[in-house]
């Protein structure tokens, strides 16, 4: 008489939220142990770039080891092309120019990707000086009042450049800006 209709069963949900839960645990797991891993491999760059006590501090600013980076960043993509100028001399709104302005004193730069505007700004932000109320903007160092502060007494021969700096800091190439040539090592 009375026929039973068959239902079917449905298949249960809960082995796939299972298999969900298991891969997404795993990937997070996977994820954090690569952070890890290129947090590990950063440290000894930073590491070797770290003055040791007995090495002289060749920039004007001596420079903490969370920007040791930043620097070295700083130093391969600005002194690659000519000496890499310390940030004290240029106020902090003339680095900011300089990163977010893809020419150059008339070049074309190659694009900075991210993130390393915002390392090379952590540090030239850190040690450039900010500008006093009403002050122009230099875009020229011999033009800074900090360039003029650090060079007291210092009459230039000719127009001070950034290819001049090592005629008077025999290692400005390797960012040394402390050790003089013996003709100036009075007029600092």
């Amino acid at each position: 008489m009375f026929q039973r209709q068959r239902r079917r069963k449905r298949p249960s949900i809960w082995p796939l939220v299972l298999l969900l839960c298991l891969w997404g645990g795993g990937m997070g797991w996977g994820l954090a142990q690569a952070q890890q891993a290129v947090g590990r491999n950063l440290e000894p760059i930073a590491q070797n770039s770290t003055p040791s006590p007995a090495a002289p501090v060749g920039t004007v600013d001596v420079v903490p080891q969370d920007l040791q980076f930043p620097m070295k960043l700083y130093l391969e993509r600005c002194g690659s092309c000519h000496v890499a100028i310390p940030p004290e001399v240029l106020p902090q709104e003339s680095w900011r120019r300089f990163l977010l302005d893809p020419r150059h004193f008339n070049l074309t730069l190659a694009p900075l990707y991210r993130p390393e505007p915002r390392l090379i700004w952590s540090y030239l932000s850190t040690f450039s000086r900010t500008l006093r109320e009403g002050e122009q903007l230099p875009y020229r160092i011999a033009r800074s009042r900090f360039f003029k502060v650090l060079h007291p007494r210092v009459e230039f021969p000719e127009p001070v450049t950034v290819s001049t700096c090592a005629s008077c800091h025999p290692g400005a190439k390797d960012y040394n800006f402390r050790n003089l040539t013996a003709e100036w090592e009075d007029a600092s």
